[in-house]
């Protein structure tokens, strides 16, 4: 979910390196709005490491701000997490369980 917290002090998250993403001309009401719309938009539970990550949240956040999405490397490594997953999952049963997808009594 989203949390309100100061920038890069996260006990969670590594910071590698902060991004100029430029100047948003929202003011400050609709920056506000934006938050409060993505607070509903975002819950704790609808989390997923791969698909629905704080880089999708930043990416929306930016996007809607309007000074565009965040760069394609933040998001790199869950993209092909994700690819990889999807690839499993569609894989025959046998080939998922000796990946440990699935236990031989699924």
């Amino acid at each position: 979910g989203v949390s309100c917290i100061q920038p890069k002090t996260h006990p969670q998250h590594h910071y590698r390196q902060t991004v100029d993403m430029g100047y948003t001309k929202c003011s400050d009401a609709d920056v506000i709005e934006i938050v409060t719309q993505l607070l509903e938009e975002y819950p704790g539970d609808d989390y997923d490491l791969l698909r629905r990550n704080c880089c999708h949240f930043a990416d929306d956040f930016t996007r809607r701000l309007g000074v565009g999405g965040i760069p394609g490397w933040v998001m790199r490594l869950a993209k092909v997490g994700a690819s990889v997953d999807s690839m499993i999952q569609s894989a025959p049963k046998p080939i998922r369980q000796r990946l440990g997808y699935e236990s031989d009594s699924d």
